[in-house]
């Protein structure tokens, strides 16, 4: 590998689109989903209704509005972890630069009985090889935060942290939250905890902004802009974003369906601090979750599957 290619700007903006899309995923729909968020010490809510299994998403991922520098896939299946059945979220962040490959999957498990966070895990091949992976231990209340060694086949504990039943993992918790949504009124907003490795946010989730938004090839869609900002900050602390993101990351989404239609975030590099974008190309949808779309919407079949329209 050439020198100075594991700092290049490819792959920077390659992984802040992946951290665009998780971080975006996770946030996407905790406004208006109260109902989501269990108070401390209430127990967990059991599953209702079924999650939007064999839903899937394309976007793409550019710099500096015209740059592609990957493709990123999400769906939603199911499965099991510990002999525990499960619904199951993925997702794949794609790139290849020629000198850099940068492939990264994540997964989240959750409980197909109680919702809560089981498993959670982000693995990176290609040019480069990461791993670090969540296990959720609800009979002792601790998560164990588990990291891949440089052998590149070993995983160490690095540590047991703390939790209450209400935590989940940073890209689960969407899907969670997103089927509980109630509404997208400007001003209002939820909170909710989550864990991104060693630590638990306290996060408020605000709805900023409300308006029409065009995604091209797909359509026009009533889309709320969500800002959030962190509640357990330390003394002196400045909450810089969950994974190294900006706090100002730009979030819009589809108030029928509390789906991401539009991400950005400025991504540092030395002295500049280009954008990285990431948009909605495909939506295979499954009936019960079909997006309304507004009445002046054209879209292109090929990117949407049946869509319901008012």
């Amino acid at each position: 590998m050439p020198a100075g290619c594991l700092h290049s700007p490819a792959r920077l903006c390659l992984l802040k689109a992946r951290h665009i899309i998780v971080v975006g995923f996770s946030f996407l729909a905790l406004v208006g989903a109260a109902a989501a968020a269990v108070p401390a010490g209430a127990g967990v809510a059991p599953a209702s209704p079924a999650y939007p299994v064999g839903e899937r998403f394309t976007f793409t991922a550019t710099a500096v509005g015209f740059l592609p520098i990957g493709t990123v896939w999400m769906e939603v299946t199911t499965g099991s972890f510990e002999q525990t059945p499960t619904f199951v979220f993925n997702g794949r962040c794609f790139g290849d630069f020629k000198l850099y490959l940068a492939d990264v999957r994540v997964s989240s498990h959750l409980s197909a009985r109680t919702d809560q966070s089981l498993f959670h895990c982000i693995e990176q091949f290609g040019s480069e090889r990461r791993g670090r992976r969540l296990m959720f231990d609800w009979q002792s209340n601790l998560v164990r935060y588990v990291r891949l060694e440089r052998d590149n086949v070993t995983y160490k504990l690095r540590r047991e942290v703390p939790v209450s039943p209400d935590v989940l993992d940073v890209f689960g918790c969407a899907f969670r939250t997103r089927r509980l949504f109630r509404s997208f009124a400007t001003n209002s907003a939820v909170e909710i905890k989550v864990i991104e490795t060693e630590r638990v946010f306290h996060l408020r989730a605000i709805v900023a902004d409300r308006k029409p938004l065009t995604v091209p090839g797909i359509g026009t869609f009533d889309a709320a802009r969500i800002r959030f900002e962190a509640l357990n900050l330390k003394s002196n602390e400045v909450f810089k974003g969950l994974l190294d993101l900006d706090k100002d990351i730009q979030i819009w989404v589809d108030t029928s369906t509390c789906t991401p239609l539009y991400m950005c975030s400025k991504v540092p590099f030395g002295i500049v601090r280009p954008t990285v974008e990431v948009i909605l190309k495909e939506w295979k949808t499954v009936p019960g979750f079909e997006p309304v779309l507004l009445k002046t919407n054209t879209f292109l079949p090929r990117a949407f599957a049946a869509p319901r329209q008012e």
